[in-house]
């Protein structure tokens, strides 16, 4: 007679668990009420879902070698994995890892499914062919090259569970080369605005081709609005055209570029008005809110008109943005730009100017000047914007006035010997003790290599762990005991700061959060909209029509990877160079020419 073991479970949880899914196996059942094991009349445990049976009622072993028969014999030749859609108890995937060496990776969107599998089957005995993901974002990577072999009994009962899924897998196999064009709106100023830079460095690096609208180029313009008058109403008047003309200075973008996909960050100049024209016109829309959602409320606007809306936090918020019907919600969090934020010294690197026994970068919140008059005494410097001289903490400013851009911040990190990071708030005067999201900060002093002690964070474990690839703090108690331990230890800081800079460089740069993204794009449905905008075309359609001219059909293969091309790509694909141009690519010029002319 079968019975669950916990000792298995705990086997299968020291060979799975890691990080997030460890995270989701601990927790106890949320949907306790829609499922139930019984007994099958062979003697093997089944699973019902909302009463459907998900194996055999009879002989559910026998079923699942029956399934396995069948895979096998359909996989082609190159499949370099099979791709499980769907666990169940798991009766399939046993008879499946009995029948090939291929890697095979486990797709169960129920946490609850996967504990109890994990506490019936000791899959531990292959985890070097097995693989599990309860997260469709985690899959980049695993997938490609795949065979995918649909549980359809788990697919029947939870069909919208496993279509983000099919439709990642589908568009990995097809766009994993492909170019997208992307329009990154920037915010006018504030935390995001170098994120909305990072973006557009990620994105670049990754193959896309990625323009920016910069509407800080337009700060002084805004600043000046509130000096023009005292009386509220025309500021709000004058605020409302500021709003309009940046609405249809990026809708003037946005017919220049003909994007594939816009990219928002929060604060972006995105109006609602502006999002419902860009819906109306069938571009999708990414909006990053890197925003505490307890603070800045216009997520409840904005979340609605966008395509994916990504988010810093989960816990209570996520239920609340579901609970509006919204299914284009990922959590994503912050992380570090690689360009910027690395371990080696760059050119003119000042580590005298930059450092301090006890450093801290980042604006003066109300909590921030009230918890470091405490650590004064530690050695500290302190650089930012939004400090006051003639406070009491004015004598360890070291750069009065100004902001400090991120090259130099990133000096300030690699070159201190302890890096405070405490979460901003205008309500508490230490550390939030309600604090979820991760500040950028915490990755981009990993990424420098530096030591960092940051305040406690309900999302922090799952992200980088405490103790070994970050230091935490409680309180201001335990935050000067630490400065004092860490200062006095430089080896235990180096252990720390070493196992962060990797942790952070494999999981937590920015290009990794942009193919999280746009996975999660690609499962909700998202395709490149290709030769949809006028003066694009189709590059397979070009190389076709081009076939019995060499010299033409090879000039258009250079842009498959482009998916589709308008002139002005054409133009940036020709390179100088030593050789005399071809025939064709002096007819492109031309052409390109003549069309300036005509649009002129």
């Amino acid at each position: 007679m079968w019975q669950f073991d916990e000792n298995v479970f705990r086997n299968n949880l020291d060979a799975f668990g890691q990080g997030a899914l460890r995270e989701v196996l601990v927790r106890p059942d949320r949907s306790r009420e829609r499922w139930e094991i019984v007994a099958s009349k062979e003697g093997s445990p089944t699973l019902l879902w909302d009463g459907a049976s998900l194996h055999s009622r009879y002989d559910p072993v026998a079923e699942g070698g029956r399934w396995a028969e069948e895979i096998v014999g359909k996989l082609p030749e190159d499949a370099r994995g099979i791709l499980v859609l769907g666990l169940g108890l798991g009766y399939h995937v046993e008879a499946l890892l009995a029948r090939t060496t291929l890697p095979v990776v486990v797709f169960e969107p129920s946490p609850d499914i996967l504990r109890a599998s994990f506490r019936l089957l000791p899959w531990y005995r292959r985890s070097g062919q097995l693989r599990f993901f309860t997260d469709p974002g985690n899959l980049r990577g695993q997938v490609e090259g795949c065979f995918l072999a649909s549980h359809a009994p788990s697919q029947k009962v939870r069909p919208d569970a496993y279509r983000s899924v099919k439709n990642l897998a589908v568009a990995l196999a097809g766009a994993s080369d492909y170019s997208l064009r992307v329009l990154v709106v920037s915010p006018v100023s504030g935390g995001s605005y170098p994120i909305a830079h990072g973006v557009v460095r990620a994105l670049s690096g990754m193959g896309h081709r990625v323009s920016l609208f910069d509407a800080g180029d337009f700060a002084d313009s805004l600043r000046a609005i509130g000096s023009q008058s005292r009386i509220d109403m025309h500021r709000a008047q004058l605020r409302g055209l500021f709003q309009n003309f940046m609405a249809e200075m990026i809708l003037a973008r946005v017919y220049q570029e003909k994007p594939d996909l816009i990219v928002g960050l929060a604060q972006s100049p995105l109006s609602t008005e502006l999002l419902e024209r860009l819906r109306g016109m069938n571009i999708p829309v990414a909006y990053w809110f890197v925003e505490d959602f307890r603070i800045a409320t216009y997520w409840e606007r904005v979340a609605p008109l966008v395509t994916s809306f990504a988010v810093i936090q989960k816990g209570e918020w996520l239920p609340r943005l579901e609970a509006r019907g919204l299914t284009n919600v990922l959590y994503l969090p912050t992380a570090a730009d690689r360009t910027i934020f690395r371990p080696e010294p760059t050119e003119g690197e000042d580590p005298v100017r930059f450092s301090a026994p006890l450093a801290f970068m980042g604006a003066g919140y109300y909590n921030r000047q009230h918890f470091l008059r405490h650590l004064a005494d530690l050695g500290l410097g302190i650089w930012g914007a939004d400090w006051e001289s003639t406070d009491p903490l004015g004598p360890y400013l070291r750069s009065p006035g100004r902001r400090i851009d991120p090259g130099e911040a990133a000096q300030i990190y690699r070159n201190s010997m302890v890096n405070l990071n405490l979460h901003s708030s205008v309500y508490h005067r230490g550390v939030n003790p309600d604090g979820d999201f991760v500040n950028p900060r915490t990755f981009e002093i990993a990424a420098c290599g530096g030591f960092q002690l940051v305040d406690r964070r309900s999302h922090l474990p799952e992200l980088l762990v405490p103790e070994e690839e970050v230091a935490v703090f409680e309180d201001e108690e335990s935050c000067r005991k630490l400065v004092r331990h860490y200062q006095s230890n430089p080896a235990e800081r180096a252990a720390i700061a070493q196992a962060g800079l990797r942790r952070t460089l494999r999981d937590h740069t920015l290009e990794r959060r942009m193919e999280m993204w746009l996975d999660h794009l690609y499962a909700q449905g998202f395709r490149p909209k290709g030769a949809e905008f006028p003066g694009r075309q189709s590059v397979p359609e070009l190389v076709a029509e081009a076939e019995g001219d060499p010299e033409l059909s090879a000039f258009f293969d250079r842009f498959r990877c482009f998916g589709s091309v308008d002139l002005d790509d054409l133009e940036r694909g020709i390179r100088p160079q030593e050789s005399p141009l071809s025939e064709t690519e002096a007819a492109v010029l031309l052409l390109r020419e003549f069309a300036r002319e005509v649009e002129a």
